[in-house]
């Protein structure tokens, strides 16, 4: 029997197409669908940009189901998780089965959606459970997975937080529950699975312990031959982050409260350990609560020397607290109390390590750090921390060099248009490939022994030189990894205009911000609603939502925090004429397809904050190298999220609208052109009489 490919299951024909009314065969599915087939056969890293309306979903899963290896799916957001999960492979699996085709799946979270029962034991034992414990109770009794997002509790819920599982609070076999333990369960269960669905955090979790080495544990995510990552754009930020470190007031308390739980109720520890618990507790307040003062919430700084100076006596009662708790848990024979001094000395040398940051010398050019330390300011918390400057060793080492067939795709991963960009019809060129390398001559060539690409799908979609370089060199790929650009299949040049107000101040004139809210009224004059304000900060949001109330524009008025995300977007799609001003974490995930919105305005070009701690190391590293840091990160990094938030226009091919920048930079300063060049072709406008005029054309009717 010949081998089922992906284009038997895709293309015209195909059981899908047969079990789907409506299905349509897409060509730019197909290319990726025969591209990702032919990285999995050869254990080649590809890049893939798939644009909106691709179906990029389907066209990995099925070359990942037919390759007959063990495939790691990787997704950046718990919704597209569920959805591979519950949706797409469920689909594919009644569809293949009936050709014989079969494979088994499976479902990895991070650990603190799991319920740990040893921890939820020690609570009840410890009487502070409190009245929701007998939900949990009743719960536990037909629950399989042990996963919290079958119990309904709020988010943030002290109770959950008191029995949730964890890295540094899971003990392994010598846990009295192992056996019956949901982690394990879970775990046995990936290690058995054909294709296993995983997060960025939890496979950069497994990253990061791999490359520790922490011993029997030093891994999550069982032994696999390749690993597809969806929604890539966001692996740096959230590698970053895991290849450093943090440690919270939370983080002290919780291990207060567990301390006080396991060692607490063994004789042998000493009736010292109560006061030993207190001064923590005490001195962990004093010292976050010391750091925070005078600090704005939700901005994260670079933590300088003297930061730590400041609190140095609270940081040094801390330390004698932490460490006379680990030298009480270390002496016990009870694993679980062992555990409590494991991350007592835990604490201490992510402390130590953190603090020894802020000793660096900007000056001295012979030292150059792998991490920055921050201090970053909540409503209710603080938190230190160390996140990597560069991850592109981490996954040079832990990644390609370990895993054969390394896939990234997103609809947002090129940052600039090729050189070499032929028409659909063009045939490609096939050219030789290197031995794999991180250094000498760039390739864009094909897979050596598979059929001419001119007889493929892969001819049609667009083959530029190194379109996604800037992602690709941030994760430390090889070079003869294998890019593809596939554009979006929706008529962005009919059914999309793109708006930039000239006319408008810059967005650091003092008038900016009530010029803008003018523009803002007549653009929502024009669509009747139906917008999406999208700021790239807390104080422009704010701002903007102010001004339109007062505005009193009639129409329903939302902002991003009143309420939670997923109602706040229910509501925003109901009131069908709504205006909804969110910040940043709305500038993308967002799926908000029909007429409920039918206008994006983006209120400035979206550079990274050049006062993050990880933006400000980032550039001084290029800056040493003699690089521009505008040229080389700013402005790529920029280019992905202006992408981003312009592909929450248009979602399904019926959809049409415009997308309004109110930054005229983009179309005064030289980078701009860079800027708009990674954008869609949709119509440009000028003028507001240009935006009148397109908006009538795309919503009068004939």
């Amino acid at each position: 029997m010949p081998k089922i490919t992906a284009r038997d299951v895709l293309g015209p024909g195909s059981p899908l197409e047969h079990a789907l009314a409506g299905y349509e065969v897409r060509d730019g599915q197909l290319a990726m669908a025969e591209a990702v087939e032919r990285a999995l056969d050869h254990d080649r890293p590809l890049f893939v940009e798939a644009g909106t309306g691709t179906g990029k979903t389907l066209a990995y899963l099925v070359p990942a189901v037919l390759s007959k290896k063990k495939v790691v799916i990787s997704t950046a957001t718990r919704t597209l998780q569920d959805q591979i999960f519950t949706k797409d492979l469920p689909l594919l699996r009644e569809v293949l089965g009936a050709h014989g085709v079969t494979f088994t799946c499976a479902l990895m979270k991070g650990l603190s959606n799991y319920l740990c029962r040893r921890r939820y034991e020690e609570l009840k034992k410890s009487g502070d459970a409190g009245l929701m414990i007998a939900k949990v109770e009743r719960w536990l009794l037909d629950t399989e997975s042990g996963d919290r997002a079958e119990l309904d509790l709020p988010e943030g819920s002290p109770l959950w937080l008191g029995v949730q599982s964890g890295s540094d609070t899971r003990i392994g076999a010598p846990c009295a529950h192992y056996e019956s333990c949901f982690v394990t369960k879970m775990k046995e269960s990936a290690a058995s699975a054909d294709i296993v669905i995983v997060n960025h955090h939890l496979y950069c979790a497994d990253l990061a312990l791999r490359r520790g080495q922490r011993g029997e544990f030093a891994s999550v995510v069982p032994a696999h031959d390749a690993v597809i990552f969806d929604e890539a754009h966001k692996l740096e930020d959230i590698a970053s982050d895991f290849f450093g470190t943090r440690i919270s007031s939370g983080r002290l308390t919780s291990l207060a409260r567990d301390a006080r739980r396991s060692l607490g109720i063994k004789a042998t520890v000493g009736a010292g350990l109560e006061a030993v618990l207190d001064v923590l507790v005490e001195s962990e307040s004093r010292f976050f609560g010391e750091l925070a003062r005078g600090e704005r919430p939700g901005i994260r700084r670079v933590l300088a020397r003297a930061d730590l100076v400041k609190v140095a006596d609270a940081a040094g009662a801390m330390d004698s607290a932490l460490a006379t708790l680990a030298a009480a848990g270390g002496g016990q024979a009870d694993e679980s109390a062992r555990q409590i001094g494991r991350r007592a000395d835990e604490a201490r040398a992510d402390l130590a390590f953190i603090a020894g940051l802020t000793r660096y010398d900007p000056e001295d050019t012979e030292r150059k750090p792998s991490n920055v330390a921050w201090i970053d300011v909540r409503e209710r918390s603080a938190s230190l921390g160390a996140s990597a400057i560069d991850v592109a060793p981490v996954f040079r080492e832990a990644l390609f060099a370990r895993i054969p067939a390394v896939i990234c795709t997103s609809a947002t991963l090129a940052t600039k248009k090729g050189d070499a960009e032929p028409p659909p019809s063009a045939p490609l060129t096939r050219q030789p490939l290197p031995t794999r390398s991180w250094g000498g001559e760039e390739n864009v060539g094909e897979l050596e022994g598979a059929p001419p690409l001119s007889e493929s799908p892969l001819s049609k979609a667009t083959r530029v030189a190194r379109p996604l370089e800037f992602f690709r060199d941030r994760l430390g790929a090889p070079t003869d990894a294998i890019e593809l650009v596939i554009p979006s299949p929706f008529d962005f040049a009919s059914r999309a205009g793109l708006y930039v107000a000239r006319d408008l101040p810059e967005p650091s004139d003092p008038d900016f911000d009530a010029l803008a809210t003018d523009r803002i009224v007549e653009l929502l004059a024009v669509s009747g609603g139906g917008a999406l304000v999208l700021c790239t900060s807390n104080r422009a949001k704010d701002a903007f939502y102010t001004r339109l109330l007062a505005a009193k524009t009639k129409l329903p008025l939302f902002v991003q925090g009143a309420e939670a995300k997923h109602k706040l977007l229910a509501r925003f799609r109901a009131a069908r004429d709504g205006v909804l001003v969110a910040t940043m974490s709305l500038w993308e995930g967002v799926d908000v397809p029909g007429e409920a919105l039918r206008m994006v305005i983006l209120d400035r070009i979206p550079f990274a904050v050049p006062t993050d701690p990880v933006v400000m190391a980032r550039c001084e590293a290029l800056e040493r190298e003699g690089k521009s840091a505008f040229g080389k990160y700013s402005i790529p990094s920029a280019a992905i999220t202006l992408k981003q938030g312009f592909g929450r226009l248009i979602r399904s091919r019926t959809d049409a609208g415009v997308v309004a920048l109110l930054d005229r930079r983009v179309a005064t300063k030289g980078y701009g052109k860079a800027l708009l060049s990674a954008l869609p072709p949709a119509r440009r406008l000028q003028t507001m009489d240009d935006v009148r005029a397109f908006w009538d054309e795309i919503f009068t009717p004939e």
